[in-house]
C-alpha cells in the first residue's frame, strides 16, 4: 500500500478529492487539524485546514509480480544456456578445424620444419606467414616424403626470414648527405632512438646534426639538447618548415641530420598531416615509422596507414624488451613489406639499439 498526504478545506472536500485522484479503492487513514499561514512570511493570521492521510492500495498482486519476475529469470538463464552452447559449438569446430589443418601439415611438412613453424607461433607470428618463412627453408626430401629443412634450425629460419622480410642494408655506410627523420606515435621512444642512432653513425666515423621540431612535449627539446651535449654533436631547434630548412643549410657539412618529431596520436588526423609541410620536398629524405613491439598488432597497421602521409622508408621496432610475443614484428614486416631499419631492447643510450639482421631475428625466436 502506497501512503499519501493531502491538506483539504474540509472532509467532504476531502473524500471527493481523495475519489477523484486515486479512485474508490483508495481509503481515509486519519485526519488531523493545522494551522496554515495566510502570507508565509508574517507571523499573521492563520486559518484551520485538515490534513489528511491516504492509504492506496497497490494495483498489482504481490504474487503476480513475483511470478513475472521468475518469468525473467528463467528467460535469462534460458539466454545464457543458449550463448554458452553456440560458444561450445564455436570453440568445438575452431579446435576441429585447427587439428585439420594440423594434420594437413603433418602430412605435409617434417618434424623438424613443425618444430620450426610451432616456434615462431607461440611466438605470436601468424600461422600462414609461419607456414610462408618455414616453406621457403625447406626442400623436397624423397625419403620422408615431406618438405624438410635444407639445414640446423638457425640457419634454416635465417633463410626463411631472408626470403621474406625486407631489410635496410648499408644504412651506416651508405655515402651522400641524407636526412633521417623518425615518426610514430606518442610515447614509442622516438627521441631514445634518435640519440642511439646518432651514437652509432658517429662511433663509425660518421658526421651526425640533431634536430628537434618536437615543441609539444614537455621537456622534449631539452632531452635531445642533453644527449647531444654528451656526444658532443651540432643541435638546433625548428618550430615551423622554413626554420627546418634553415636548420638543414647550417647543417649542411653534416654527412647526417637526425630530426626527432613530437609523437601524435595515429587517430589524430589533423596533428599527423601537420608534419607534411616539414618534410614535403624535403631532399635526400628517409623517413621511419617507429612503433612499439608490446602494441597490438591491428593498431600497428593503423598507425602505418596514418603516418605514411610522408613516405616511410622503413620500420623500426621499439621496447622488443617489454614483450614475449615479438612475433607481430614479423607478421607487419611480411605483410607491409616495408624493411626493418632497427629494433631497441630498452631504454639505456647507446647500448640498446640493434641493427635489423635476419641472424638476429632468428635467434630471438630459437633463443629469446
Amino acid at each position: 500500500m502506497k501512503i499519501k498526504k493531502l491538506v483539504v478545506n474540509s472532509l467532504q472536500e476531502a473524500v471527493e478529492e481523495v475519489r477523484a485522484l486515486y479512485g474508490s479503492q483508495a481509503v481515509i487513514l486519519s485526519t488531523r487539524v493545522v494551522r496554515q499561514k495566510l502570507l508565509p512570511f508574517l507571523p499573521f493570521p492563520s486559518r484551520s485546514k485538515l490534513e489528511i492521510t491516504v492509504g492506496i492500495p497497490d494495483t498489482e498482486d504481490f504474487a503476480q509480480e513475483l511470478k513475472k519476475e521468475e518469468n525473467l529469470y528463467q528467460e535469462i538463464n534460458r539466454l545464457k544456456e543458449n550463448l554458452r552452447e553456440v560458444m561450445e559449438l564455436v570453440k568445438k569446430q575452431r579446435i576441429e578445424k585447427e587439428e585439420v589443418k594440423k594434420d594437413e601439415l603433418e602430412g605435409e611438412y617434417s618434424i623438424r620444419a613443425l618444430y620450426l613453424m610451432n616456434k615462431l607461433i607461440n611466438r605470436g607470428v601468424s600461422r600462414d606467414v609461419a607456414q610462408k618463412i618455414v616453406e621457403s627453408a625447406c626442400g623436397y626430401d624423397f625419403e620422408l616424403k615431406r618438405l624438410d629443412l635444407k639445414g640446423e634450425n638457425l640457419d634454416s629460419l635465417v633463410e626463411g626470414f631472408g626470403k621474406n622480410i625486407k631489410l635496410i642494408e648499408n644504412f651506416v655506410e651508405e655515402e651522400g648527405f641524407r636526412v633521417i627523420t623518425l615518426l610514430g606515435p606518442t610515447g614509442v621512444g622516438k627521441t631514445t632512438t634518435v640519440a642511439k642512432l646518432a651514437h652509432l653513425l658517429k662511433s663509425r666515423g660518421k658526421k651526425v646534426g640533431l634536430i628537434t621540431i618536437d615543441s609539444y612535449r614537455v621537456g622534449a627539446v631539452e632531452q635531445l639538447k642533453t644527449y647531444a651535449s654528451i656526444m658532443e654533436l651540432p643541435f638546433r631547434t625548428a618550430d615551423t618548415p622554413y626554420r627546418l630548412r634553415e636548420c638543414i643549410g647550417e647543417l649542411s657539412s653534416m654527412d647526417l641530420v637526425l630530426v626527432d618529431t613530437g609523437g601524435r596520436s595515429h587517430y589524430n588526423e589533423i596533428k599527423v598531416k601537420e608534419l607534411v609541410p616539414f618534410f614535403t620536398k624535403l631532399p635526400a629524405l628517409e623517413a621511419y615509422i617507429t612503433l612499439s613491439a608490446n602494441t597490438e598488432e591491428r593498431v600497428l597497421y593503423e598507425a602505418i596507414e596514418s603516418f605514411s602521409v610522408v613516405e616511410p622508408a622503413g620500420l623500426i621496432f621499439t621496447k622488443l624488451d617489454e614483450t614475449n610475443y615479438y612475433g607481430t614484428v614479423i607478421n607487419v614486416a611480411f605483410r607491409t613489406q616495408l624493411p626493418l631499419l632497427c629494433l631497441t631492447t630498452g631504454q639505456r643510450v647507446p647500448e640498446d639499439l640493434v641493427m635489423a639482421s635476419h641472424e638476429y631475428l632468428a635467434k630471438i625466436f630459437l633463443e629469446g
